[in-house]
């Protein structure tokens, strides 16, 4: 029985792919952004994307900021901009891709997520670190 014990502990101990890159650290985020304001008119078609500053007026924007996507009138996604590929890298930033209003894009490593955080190309084999939005009217929230 232990030799088997032994090579189960072993097996279980060999990690993923996904395990071989370090999580994205820990930040607050608790944005608030009013979907009427002019700085946020892209979130008013489906498809649209801005980015949020990590510290601001719309509140605490987690590791590098966030990226907030609407998929349609009712159902938006929000994604911390900290590339998960190497996040520790100063330069481990996503942001939107200026070739294509359909990708994300972290220009340090080249990896490339679609507008709902999944790897699309690149090193990064996991996808966009990705926080809770609720909307009341016009106002979204975003949170961890």
């Amino acid at each position: 029985m232990l030799p088997a014990a032994g090579v189960a502990l072993a097996l279980a101990s060999c990690g993923s792919k996904n395990d071989s890159q370090p999580a994205i650290p820990y930040a607050p985020v608790n944005l608030s952004i009013n979907l009427t304001s002019q700085e946020y008119v892209k979130l008013r078609f489906d498809n649209g994307a801005v980015m949020l500053p990590v510290k601001g007026p719309a509140g605490n924007g987690g590791v590098k900021g966030v990226i907030v996507v609407r998929q349609n009138a009712t159902s938006y996604l929000a994604f911390e901009r900290n590339c998960p590929y190497q996040p520790y890298d100063a330069c481990a930033l996503v942001s939107l891709d200026r070739n294509s209003s359909l990708f994300m894009r972290d220009s340090c490593c080249n990896s490339q997520f679609n507008l709902q955080g999944q790897v699309t190309g690149g090193p990064a084999s996991r996808p966009l670190k990705q926080y809770n939005v609720s909307q009341q009217g016009s106002q979204l929230n975003i949170t961890n």
